[in-house]
């Protein structure tokens, strides 16, 4: 599987191009996924060939935030392109999740509800 980063519910055209920008800066695959592939595994979605893809399309609501999902980054490239995104000065994207072991065969909607759940506690501590 190639280092690649999906991107998902992106509707800030501007912020899109510019995290598309820092990504080719870096040589990162981007990956849009379409909301009708939310049922997908996420790591069928990121190329990841061991896992099979579902015979499903997604007709739910869309997500309320956008979310990026590292695959296959080296450490290196994580960090670059998590500097160049602070270093921007663009919005943060608040749901980032780097693909695992755990998480690989989950949907796009239950990376989100984790994501969310997880977001929460942190901004419940920093509160």
């Amino acid at each position: 599987m190639r280092e690649s980063i999906l991107l998902i519910n992106f509707q800030d055209k501007k912020k899109l191009r510019e995290i598309q920008m820092m990504a080719m800066a870096v040589k990162l695959r981007m990956k849009l996924v379409d909301k009708s592939d939310y049922l997908q595994p996420v790591g069928y979605l990121a190329g990841n060939k061991e896992i099979p893809p579902v015979d499903a399309r997604y007709e739910g609501e869309e997500l309320e935030q956008e979310m990026m999902v590292f695959a296959g980054l080296t450490e290196d490239h994580l960090n670059q392109m998590l500097f160049l995104m602070r270093k921007s000065g663009i919005a943060p994207v608040n749901y980032k999740a780097i693909l695992t072991d755990t998480n690989k065969n989950w949907t796009v909607p239950e990376l989100y509800e984790e994501l969310q759940r997880e977001h929460e506690a942190m901004t419940k501590k920093e509160g």
